[in-house]
C-alpha cells in the first residue's frame, strides 16, 4: 500500500483578525474528502530567527541561504509587468515603495519581477528594507504590448465597409495574433510560478507569494487548472498549467493575488474594501462597485487564493495593505501533517477542510491536494524543460540542498566537488539494499543566459545497509572536471531526484576563475 505525508499550513485568527496562539493538535480537525484524519505531525510556527549560520569557505557555494534559518515565514512579492498595463505598473511601484517604508526588522522579503523576458530577481530574501527599496526604485516599467496584443480588437465600426470575406479574414488574423500573445504570456507565467514554488517550497514555515498583476492569464478550476482564452492554433498548455497548480499546492505556497488595476478609471465605482480586507467574492453579487476585472479573472483570483490558502485582493487601491496582510499571516501559523488512509493515488484532487474547536476562530488553509503517486510526481517534474528552466533562472532550485567547492586548475579547467545529503534523496529498500536514481546536469551559459554546453549523467544508486548508513552520516560527493567552452560565463549544476522529481541547483560565476572565459580553449 502507498501512502505519503500530506502537510498543511494553517492560519488561525480571532474575529478581530488577531492570531490565536497556544493551540494544540487536539484543537484541530482535518477532513480529507470528508474523512477524518489523524494528525501525526504538529508544529506552531512563530516568528523568530535562529543563530546566523557559519559563513561558507572561500570558493564555496550553497543553494540554501539565510531563509533556511528563518523559522516562521517568508514572503515573495512578484511584480508582474508581463500581464499589467504600463500605467498600472507605475501605480504598483508607488504603492510598493510606500509599503517598504513600513517594513519591520523581522520581515523576511524577496522582490521578483516577471517581464517580457521571464522571471528575474530584483532582490532575494532579506530583512534590509533599504536594499528592497533600492531594488524597487530601479525597477523600470515595461511596455504592455504582449498584453495589448492578447486582446482581439473591436472592429465593429469597420464592419460596414468590409466585405464578408474581408471581415472574416480580419477577424481570424486578429484572433491568431491574440492567441499567439496569450500563449507567450501563459508560458512565461506558468514557468515563473513553477520556478518560485520550487525555490521556496523547501523553506520552513509559511511561504506567501504576493502576485501583483493587472491580469491573471491562468484560469483555476476545482479539479484542474485551465485556460480562460480561446485557442484556435492547436497549441495546448493544459499539462503545463496543471503542473503549475500541482507544484504550488505541493510546495504549500499560499498565493495572494493582488489586482494592480485597483479603482482606476472614471467608470469605476467606489469600493469599501480600501483597508485591504477581502473584496467581494466573484461567485456572489458584487457589493463593492465595478472594477475593470472580467468575471473569469475574478474567479481566477479567488479560486487560486482559496486553493493555496491565501487571499485575493481586488477592487481596492490598497496594494500596500494587501502585502501587509500576507506578511501578517506569516507571523504565526500551524503546520499539520497526516497520512491519508485508504485512498487511491490516481492524480485526482482531494478536498481538505481544517477546522478549529474554538468559538469564533477563523481558519485559512489550502483547500486540497493532487493525490499523485510517487512515479507520477517524478514524471510531472522530469520534463527536460524543468531542468533547463532551473538552470537559466536566477532562482536556484532548493528541493535538494547542495554545496559546491570549485577550484581552477588551469586556464580552461574547473574542478567541482558537489556535496549533497542522501537523506534528501528518495531512496527505496529493495532486496535488502537501498536504491535510488539521480540525474546530475552541468550546463554552461553565456551572458544572455543561453545554454552553450550541456552534459548530464544518470546515477543508479545501490548500497548495502552498512554503506548506506555511512553515507547518511558523511554525505555524498560528486567530483568533476569541467572544460570551459567559449562564451561561457556561468556554470549551472542541476541535481534531479527521479523518485519524486525534486530539483536542486546552484550557479557558479566563471568570471571569478577565468579572466576571460569567452576566450577559453576547448
Amino acid at each position: 500500500m502507498t501512502t505519503r505525508l500530506v502537510q498543511v499550513n494553517v492560519v488561525v485568527n480571532d474575529k478581530h483578525g488577531n492570531s490565536i496562539t497556544g493551540l494544540t493538535k487536539d484543537d484541530f480537525e482535518v477532513l480529507d474528502n470528508k474523512k477524518r484524519q489523524e494528525i501525526r505531525v504538529f508544529a506552531e510556527e512563530a516568528e523568530s530567527h535562529s543563530a546566523v549560520s557559519a559563513p561558507l569557505l572561500p570558493n564555496s557555494y550553497s543553494n540554501r541561504a539565510d531563509p533556511q534559518e528563518h523559522t516562521a515565514g517568508v514572503t515573495v512579492i512578484l511584480l508582474d509587468t508581463l500581464n499589467t498595463d504600463f500605467a498600472d505598473q507605475a501605480m504598483a511601484q508607488k504603492q510598493l515603495l510606500a509599503f517598504l517604508e513600513t517594513l519591520q526588522p523581522q520581515d523576511h522579503v524577496a522582490l521578483y519581477w516577471l517581464g517580457n523576458e521571464g522571471l528575474r530577481v530584483l532582490q532575494d530574501f532579506t530583512t534590509d528594507s533599504s536594499a528592497l527599496r533600492e531594488a524597487a526604485i530601479h525597477f523600470k516599467a515595461e511596455s504592455g504590448q504582449r498584453l495589448t496584443n492578447s486582446e482581439v480588437p473591436d472592429v465593429t465600426s469597420e464592419t460596414a465597409r468590409l466585405t464578408a470575406s474581408h471581415a472574416y479574414f480580419r477577424s481570424a488574423f486578429d484572433q491568431r495574433v491574440a492567441n499567439s500573445s496569450s500563449q507567450d504570456r501563459v508560458r512565461l507565467t506558468v514557468a515563473a510560478l513553477i520556478t518560485i514554488a520550487n525555490h521556496i517550497g523547501p523553506l520552513k514555515g509559511r511561504k506567501s507569494l504576493v502576485w501583483i498583476s493587472g491580469s491573471f492569464p491562468i484560469s483555476v478550476g476545482y479539479d484542474s487548472f485551465d485556460f480562460d482564452w480561446r485557442d484556435d492554433t492547436g497549441v495546448k498548455f493544459d499539462r503545463d498549467i496543471v503542473r503549475a497548480g500541482q507544484v504550488l499546492t505541493d510546495a504549500n505556497v499560499a498565493v495572494y493575488p493582488v489586482d494592480a488595476r485597483g479603482l482606476l478609471g472614471s467608470d469605476i465605482g467606489s469600493a469599501d474594501n480600501d483597508s485591504g480586507q477581502d473584496a467581494s467574492s466573484p461567485l456572489e453579487p458584487d457589493t463593492h462597485g465595478q472594477t475593470r476585472t472580467a468575471a473569469t479573472n475574478l474567479d481566477t483570483l479567488r479560486l487560486m487564493a482559496d486553493r493555496t490558502g491565501g487571499k485575493a485582493f481586488y477592487g481596492t487601491n490598497n496594494i500596500a495593505g494587501a502585502i501587509r496582510h500576507a506578511m501578517d499571516d506569516s507571523r504565526l501559523s500551524y503546520t499539520l501533517g497526516y497520512y491519508p488512509q485508504d485512498i487511491k493515488w490516481d492524480g485526482s484532487f482531494h478536498d481538505i477542510k481544517v477546522s478549529v474547536k474554538r468559538s469564533g476562530a477563523q481558519v485559512r488553509a489550502r483547500t486540497g491536494y493532487f493525490a499523485r503517486s510517487q512515479a507520477a510526481a517524478a514524471l510531472l517534474k522530469s520534463v527536460q524543460a524543468v531542468v533547463e528552466q532551473t538552470a537559466v533562472s536566477q532562482l536556484e532550485g532548493t528541493g535538494i540542498g547542495l554545496r559546491v567547492q570549485a577550484q581552477a586548475i588551469g586556464p580552461q579547467t574547473l574542478v567541482t566537488d558537489l556535496h549533497f545529503d542522501l537523506r534528501e534523496i528518495g531512496m527505496e529498500q529493495k532486496n535488502g539494499r537501498w536504491a535510488g536514481t539521480l540525474r546530475i546536469a552541468f550546463l554552461q551559459l553565456d551572458s544572455q543566459q543561453k545554454i552553450v554546453q550541456a552534459s548530464d549523467k544518470t546515477f543508479h544508486l545501490n548500497f548495502d545497509p552498512a554503506t548506506f548508513e555511512r553515507l547518511l552520516k558523511d554525505g555524498m560527493v560528486d567530483t568533476r572536471r569541467v572544460q570551459v567552452v567559449p562564451d561561457a560565463t556561468q556554470l549551472a549544476i542541476v541535481l534531479w531526484d527521479a523518485s519524486n522529481g525534486n530539483v536542486g541547483s546552484i550557479s557558479i560565476p566563471l568570471a571569478k576563475y577565468f579572466a576571460s572565459p569567452a576566450h577559453a580553449i576547448h
